[in-house]
């Protein structure tokens, strides 16, 4: 969600977003290995790229966002997911606005609406046959 945010208000130029997130399943877990987080972290960045290049008027050659992501493992948030995304913008006259967004949500429950979509898409497609 905050990545669409990002897309949401690419008409201010956005110069900073940093993304802290507390993870306590095994999620947080495996994303407390070096590893593992550097490949969220490539994935997350990757759709600040896309932003960045598909607005040619308000970033020059070189210029992209200040960006980072905080992945902290934390036991006790459980299943939940805390998410806090911070997004600062120039605005007029040479002042920032920054938009911080908090979420808490139960990290399996994310899961759901794709679960959904394969049963249905299984289902559908075993309604189809070919003519032989």
């Amino acid at each position: 969600m905050s990545y669409v945010l990002a897309y949401k208000y690419r008409c201010n130029l956005t110069v900073s977003i940093v993304s802290y997130n507390h993870l306590g399943n095994n999620d947080g877990k495996n994303l407390s290995a070096p590893q593992q987080f550097r490949s969220k972290e490539i994935s997350k960045s990757n759709v600040v790229d896309d932003m960045v290049q598909s607005n040619p008027i308000l970033y020059g050659a070189n210029e992209k966002p200040d960006h980072c992501v905080v992945i902290k493992y934390v036991p006790h948030v459980g299943d939940s997911k805390r998410a806090m995304d911070e997004y600062t913008s120039e605005i007029m006259m040479g002042g920032t606005n920054t938009i911080v967004i908090h979420n808490t949500c139960e990290d399996s429950l994310l899961a759901s609406p794709i679960i959904l979509d394969l049963v249905i898409l299984t289902e559908v497609c075993q309604r189809i046959t070919f003519p032989l």
